[in-house]
């Protein structure tokens, strides 16, 4: 069995482990006929074949430079992707260091993702022994101004996965220059370790910029595709902000609450930490995850809250809302008395969360997309899953319908829950302001 022979039964499962043997033994004569079938095969197996042969068999002593020319030589898109998941996957820290100062920005982007792939230290990873996490943080700095904005993104995000092993160098760019890498070095200096990472001086510089773009600070439509949210008809947000036992309130404009807000929704439900809006005709809003009535840990929270909150501002609602098959959810009282608390999120639950009868908004929202009280159980509940902004709107404001002529009044702000009192501080990160 040649050399092609056996490339082309690494696709046939019978003879892949005698034809991988083959070309495992071939060493780096085989390497160049491997690469050429990695770019030529429209088989997603015999690519994996490839790749575990060149990575693992015959390994980056004898393969990753032919890999590295043929990556930067790629002539298209599809090229450089396929050599660039096989060269990523070589794990070889030293070589990608070096391959950072490559001419082609593809090969200075693999390399970058190839550290943050085999060295990350993020998601609860260990450091990998034997690696210098500071010798690989100075390597990527460089890169954070490459004029490859790709390149430069790639080394931002890299930088940001490596652990506290970085704070310190990127400290010092931001010290100290070069002029050019410091925006991106406080990007990622709040992406890994939050504003715990960055100096007195910048964490200063960040509170400065927020004063002086809240005066000019306007209201915009909440662009997410999953939020929780209060809804009470007061201008008075700081007694909101009392009403519900918030601390450590720190202003905030609306493009730094919503990104807040995105960040604790998506990262897996973050109950210590809320925006509050100023007050958007005549109504404020509270976002997170801790304000929702729908979800089986703040359900009974949330109830309790939106009642003694309707209690005292005569009226008080809750919602929630995933766009992407998440539901909807909705709580309404008023004086103290639910009328309202409705999940349709399509779980279990849903049917023990029910409270009270539909309101008129409920069926008029219906009416007007078309639906009669002789439509199915099921297209009601369908309908009803998307249910919840319109419904906001309707009985007062919705985030989703704010926009830059929503009047507003006073400032906004993020603050810390009393969930976070009993289970610690939120983690922070690189958001918008």
């Amino acid at each position: 069995m040649d050399t092609q022979d056996a490339i082309g039964a690494l696709g046939d499962s019978g003879l892949c482990e005698v034809a991988r043997a083959r070309l495992a033994a071939q060493g780096q004569a085989a390497v160049g006929p491997l690469i050429r079938a990695l770019l030529t095969t429209d088989s997603l197996q015999v690519r994996a074949r490839i790749g575990g042969l060149l990575n693992r068999d015959i390994g980056p002593d004898l393969a990753f430079d032919d890999v590295l020319e043929a990556l930067a030589a790629a002539p298209d898109e599809t090229s450089r992707r396929r050599l660039g998941s096989t060269f990523t996957a070589f794990r070889s820290v030293d070589r990608f260091v070096d391959a950072l100062r490559h001419p082609s920005p593809a090969v200075r982007s693999s390399a970058a993702f190839g550290i943050q792939s085999f060295c990350m230290v993020a998601f609860g990873r260990s450091p990998r022994p034997g690696v210098d996490y500071v010798r690989v943080t100075e390597a990527l700095i460089p890169l954070l101004g490459d004029p490859d904005p790709d390149v430069a993104q790639r080394a931002e995000w890299a930088l940001g996965l490596l652990g506290p092993a970085t704070h310190e160098p990127l400290r010092r760019v931001r010290a100290h220059g070069p002029g050019r890498l410091r925006a991106r070095a406080l990007t990622t200096l709040a992406a890994s370790g939050g504003e715990e990472a960055l100096s007195a001086a910048d964490r200063a510089a960040v509170e400065r910029l927020i004063r002086v773009k809240l005066p000019r600070d306007r209201a915009r439509p909440l662009d997410l595709c999953s939020a929780s949210w209060l809804a009470v008809p007061t201008e008075d947000h700081q007694s909101i902000a009392q009403a519900l036992g918030l601390h450590e309130i720190r202003p905030a404009t609306f493009a730094l609450g919503y990104d807040i807000v995105a960040h604790d929704t998506m990262d897996g439900a973050e109950y210590g930490r809320v925006y509050v809006t100023p007050a958007v005709d005549g109504w404020t809003l509270v976002l997170g995850p801790w304000c929702s009535p729908v979800d089986p840990e703040r359900a009974a929270d949330v109830l309790a809250v939106v009642t003694s909150l309707s209690r005292r501002y005569g009226r008080a609602q809750a919602y929630f809302f995933g766009e992407q098959g998440g539901g909807s959810g909705w709580l309404v009282a008023e004086g103290g008395t639910v009328l309202r608390r409705r999940s349709a999120t399509e779980r279990t639950c849903d049917a023990d969360l029910a409270m009270g009868s539909p309101l008129p908004e409920e069926l008029t929202a219906g009416l007007e997309e078309g639906l009669t009280p002789k439509d199915s159980e099921d297209d009601w509940e369908s309908f009803a899953t998307y249910l919840a902004p319109v419904l906001a709107g309707r009985l007062g404001v919705s985030p989703f319908d704010l926009e830059p002529g929503t009047p507003v009044r006073g400032t906004g702000f993020t603050a810390l829950t009393p969930y976070a009192r009993e289970h610690g501080r939120p983690a922070t990160g690189a958001y918008a302001i």
